[in-house]
This record gives structure tokens, sequence and C-alpha cells, in this order.
């Protein structure tokens, strides 16, 4: 994965330096661009929009801070350069900033690299995190059946369906809140849709919704009794295998 750098550097031999280290250490920080003033550095970072800056606190006509305070955004890892050392530097260690002291030292830059890897990382993975449980709480709020009738389509929950009916090229829908839908596509449209959600076809004719089952009667002529009071019944070809579902 390449990861969108640039480096805001006064001073040419540092900026070698520098440009030499990412290419020969972090093929993987791709170098988008150099600055060394206040005004195109802040230009530079909001053209570009990078992942990583390198950034020395001294340039030609301020400072790095004075960078950061002009940018509307600040949405990448920042590596400081600088000839001097100080208590501040600690600081920014301490606020995840990383700096690097000059001379610049082929260990210490891949040291810094590291950390700055570490922490995309960390950041790319709660953010895929985020956006897969924001994905599958939409999915679970939104994951309605469409029913095909003879006007439209009506959008009904699989939970509040209790069975359905087989009327040759039809579908009749019988729902929890005691309505019924008659769809236009036939029984076996709908089971490939539904048995992967608790949905089993107890007869030719008749599909269930197996969280409705509210006893079931054994014999010759077993049947399921329904939530609802109505009485299904299980085919003999079917009633071994629908069995097993319940342990019984």
């Amino acid at each position: 994965m390449q990861r969108k750098t640039v480096i805001i550097e006064d001073e040419e031999k540092s900026l070698y330096v520098l440009e030499e280290l990412i290419g020969q250490y972090a093929p993987d920080f791709q170098l988008c661009g150099t600055a060394s003033h206040v005004d195109n550095a802040i230009e530079l970072i909001a053209n570009v929009s990078p992942q990583v800056v390198f950034m020395d606190i001294r340039i030609a006509d301020g400072t790095g801070f004075d960078v950061l305070q002009q940018l509307t955004h600040r949405n990448f890892e920042l590596v400081m350069v600088t000839a001097y050392e100080s208590h501040a530097l600690e600081a920014f260690r301490f606020a995840a900033i990383d700096y690097i002291l000059k001379p610049i030292g082929i260990q210490e830059f891949e040291l810094a690299v590291e950390r700055v890897r570490k922490r995309l990382w960390d950041k790319n993975h709660a953010a895929t995190v985020d956006l897969l449980i924001h994905t599958l709480k939409r999915q679970d709020q939104e994951k309605k059946l469409s029913i095909a009738t003879l006007t439209g389509y009506e959008f009904v929950d699989p939970n509040e369906i209790i069975w359905c009916k087989s009327d040759n090229a039809y579908t009749t829908f019988y729902l929890n809140n005691k309505t019924k839908l008659t769809s236009s596509r036939n029984i076996g449209f709908y089971e490939r849709i539904l048995s992967i959600q608790n949905f089993y076809r107890i007869n030719h004719s008749i599909m269930i919704n197996t969280h409705f089952i509210k006893s079931y009667v054994k014999g010759k002529g077993g049947y399921v009794i329904m939530q609802d009071g109505t009485q299904l019944e299980v085919s003999q070809r079917k009633k071994a295998d629908f069995l097993s579902n319940f342990d019984v």
C-alpha cells in the first residue's frame, strides 16, 4: 500500500537525505512533493492530502508550527525534523508525533517510519471495523423481503412472516399482524431466498417460519401448529429431515 508523503524542509542537504532515505528504506511512502516556505507548505498539504508529513521545525520564513496552525485539517501522521533536542521533543512523542534529529541516521529514520506505519495500520483497522459495524447495522435494519404483488412491491421484514402458501404461480404470505399478501411469484422463488433464514418448506405447497411453530403433533399425518393457530401438514417425505432440525 502506497502512503502519500510530503516533505517540508528548506535545507537542500537535509531534503536530499530524506528523499534518499524514503526511496531506500520506505518504498511504501510515495513522495508527492516538497515545500520550503509556510505558504507553499500549506498549499502542498491541502492539494495532496498526504498520509505522512516530514516537517522541519524551522523553515525559510517561519516554523513548522506556523504551518500546522494554519491548516484546516491535519489528518496525517507527522514526523518533525530538527537539529535541536529539547524537552518539547518528548512531548511530540507523547502526542504520537515522531521526531528525527539532524543529522538524520538510518536506524533512527527506520524506527520513526515503523512507528508511523503502525499508527496508520491502527487507524485504518479501526476505520475498517467501524465501517463493518455500520454496514452490518444498516443491513440488519434494511433487510426486508421484496414481495412482488399484482400492483407493485411490498417490503416486509421476514421475521414478520408466519407461513406462506403456494397457489400455482402465486404465493400468499400470512403475517404476524394478521394480514396477508399475495405475490405474483411462485413459492420456489421465495424458498431460495428464505431457506437460509429459518424458513422450511414442510410440503409441496407450504413454507413456514420455524420461529413461529407453537407445537408439533406426531403421527402418520404429522402436523405443526403455528402461533396463529393454523395447523399445517408435514409431508411424509419431509418429516424425517424436518424433525432432525429439532433433535426429536
